[in-house]
């Protein structure tokens, strides 16, 4: 009786093993596959940009929703939970305090940023075992050492501290690490990427964002902002600052993208840009594409919107049914790490970091379903030639030196205490 239930708990055991590893591409070479997978185990792997707080507050989604054995087709039900994270070897990840415009409008910005804070800080407690709250690049090193995931903050959309310094100041004493300046909308102090230029880059007021953040320490991240505002950030800076989810505009000319003369002087200032997963910036033809079948699909999804306006898991599958019967070109994982050699050959390699951008973007990249399949990165780094520290540095030293860099110069005090506004001033 006893072999029997030793000999059911192995198999349990190696069914487990085998559902939730990471599956090896069909192209793979065995040794080199296996080669990534010992280097990724022992890296620390930092993720710059995790959109998962928003279902889990809109959603009641909790990490440790079961998906051992059967993860999901890409993101279904979401890219992220606990499995998924322990099974993608994540050190480090950036949960986004995501804010959307539609609040400068309907206001609620900073309301918004607090609801999903507390959401984070609430996911860590229910699960101590795994996951830990951090603030500093120290604990993240401590946090493999201790086998944990490390759970940090960002905010996305600098609207969120409704301009005012005091909010900025407390937002980072509740545990925000680094703040995108804006989302897809231009505000008061910050152009985005697209739509209206309202400041020509940063206002007055904008500027002295970035150096109380400096002094706080706090990560100032130039993911969608207009290049304007890219370099006026490079102007004012004197620590190390983010694209916590940006490619290189120089493999796909998108304006999410990070052009080559920002690259140059990121790495300048010791900056780390972490290349986004969405295959849209990735890849010319896919963003097309998706274009193309929105504008074409356009009468059927609002068609959806109303039928299933009390029904958002109704609407979820079918949306995901009609999409799915109406295919575009998906740019697969190898393209990622196109943009990586894009970025190492005009900037070098300490620039390069990963921003993933998961359930923040509707698809991932083929052959990528979620946190579980990172490990392709680092395989096909590898099988490009990377040394193991170059993998290293893309994967989390890189990060982990621009953090440490911020801190340091925040404890240095450099600039003086304060700020000198608190609020916006026209």
């Amino acid at each position: 009786m006893k072999f029997k239930i030793f000999v059911v708990l192995i198999l349990v055991l190696l069914l487990w093993s085998i559902s939730s590893a990471q599956v090896m591409p069909a192209d793979a070479d065995p040794a080199l596959w296996a080669r990534a997978l010992k280097l990724h185990k022992r890296s620390i792997i930092v993720d710059g940009h995790n959109d998962i707080p928003s279902p889990m507050v809109d959603e009641d989604f909790d990490l440790a929703t079961d998906t051992v054995g059967k993860f999901h087709k890409d993101g279904d039900p979401f890219h992220t939970d606990l499995a998924r994270m322990k099974t993608g070897g994540v050190t480090g990840e950036f949960f986004s305090i995501y804010v959307s415009g539609d609040t400068l409008k309907t206001g609620g910005s900073m309301r918004r940023a607090m609801d999903l804070i507390d959401a984070t800080y609430r996911e860590a407690e229910k699960h101590p075992q795994q996951l830990t709250m951090c603030t500093t690049s120290n604990e993240i090193r401590r946090a493999k050492k201790a086998g944990k995931i490390c759970v940090l903050m960002g905010i996305e959309g600098g609207y969120a501290i409704e301009n005012s310094l005091y909010a900025l100041r407390d937002f980072y004493r509740l545990g925000v690490r680094y703040m995108t300046l804006t989302h897809n909308v231009s505000h008061d102090w910050a152009d985005a990427h697209r739509g209206e230029v309202k400041n020509n880059g940063l206002s007055d007021f904008g500027r002295e964002v970035v150096r109380e953040m400096n002094r706080l320490g706090m990560l100032v991240d130039i993911s969608h902002v207009s290049e304007k505002v890219m370099n006026d950030v490079l102007d004012v800076t004197r620590a190390p600052i983010i694209a916590s989810h940006s490619g290189a505009r120089g493999v796909n000319d998108h304006t999410r993208n990070v052009s080559d003369a920002v690259l140059r002087r990121v790495a300048q200032n010791g900056g780390v840009m972490m290349i986004n997963f969405y295959p849209s910036f990735l890849d010319a033809r896919t963003n097309t594409e998706e274009n193309e079948r929105a504008e074409r699909l356009r009468p059927q999804i609002q068609a959806l919107r109303e039928q299933f306006k009390d029904d958002r898991e109704g609407y979820n599958q079918a949306e995901r049914r009609l999409l799915e019967a109406n295919p575009i070109f998906i740019a697969d994982y190898k393209r990622i790490v196109d943009h990586i050699d894009h970025m190492k050959k005009v900037a070098g390699i300490d620039i390069v970091g990963i921003g993933s951008d998961y359930d923040g973007v509707p698809f991932l990249p083929a052959g990528m379903n979620g946190m579980e399949d990172l490990v392709l990165v680092t395989y096909e780094m590898l099988r490009r030639g990377y040394t193991d520290k170059e993998v290293q540095k893309v994967l989390g030293e890189n990060f982990l030196r621009a953090f440490a860099k911020a801190e340091e110069f925040s404890r240095n005090r450099h600039i003086s205490a304060g700020g000198s506004l608190t609020k916006f001033k026209k």
